[in-house]
């Protein structure tokens, strides 16, 4: 699940500008997602996104496994909202600005499929299908997007195996704060 965040979380900021063309993928691979998202960005001759320092916040506004003792869940509800929001800063290069490629979209393990993929305008709308050893994994990701700034909404769905039914929801807000620190400073 958090593999979902952080991969797409960049993916997201690498993604497009508001000015971008539009992106209407379904059935892809992350390395055709991130083909598609390179060639629209690329032709501008521009970066993708601002490089610099991202912060990345993510909040877990719910989460629920089927048969799990009441009295048990709500305890781990109390112990998440303890942790959150979680913050996770990131160098986004020039490089990875202009070009973002597969591993920030679904990884090279071949595992993820992108059912659809529609990004364009400030507007991102997204469902991501994992297949795992202990079941199939179901991330829809909605939200709005900038050179500087994303929000998401990820829903993520877990079906077949042990955890089927278990449902984790989370909020992601992300922008990009400076300049990324000069290295061995």
């Amino acid at each position: 699940m958090y593999r979902i965040v952080f991969c797409l979380g960049g993916a997201l900021a690498l993604a497009a500008c508001n000015r971008g063309p539009q992106v209407n993928l379904k059935n892809a691979s992350g390395q055709q997602v991130a083909q598609a998202v390179s060639k629209s960005a690329v032709g501008s001759g521009q970066y993708v996104i601002q490089p610099g320092e991202w912060i990345t916040r993510t909040s877990i506004v719910e989460r629920s496994y089927p048969g799990m003792n009441p009295a048990f869940q709500q305890q781990m509800q109390r112990a998440m909202a303890a942790q959150q929001p979680n913050a996770l800063k990131r160098c986004v290069t020039p490089d990875e600005a202009r070009k973002p490629n597969e591993d920030f979209f679904a990884g090279r393990d071949g595992s993820c499929l992108f059912a659809h993929f529609t990004m364009g305008k400030g507007r991102i709308d997204v469902q991501m299908v994992c297949q795992q050893p202990r079941g199939t994994q179901t991330s829809n990701i909605r939200g709005t997007y900038s050179p500087t700034s994303y929000s998401m909404e990820i829903s993520t769905l877990m079906s077949g195996g042990e955890r089927s039914g278990a449902l984790t929801k989370m909020h992601v807000e992300a922008r990009r704060i400076g300049d990324c620190a000069a290295k061995g400073s």
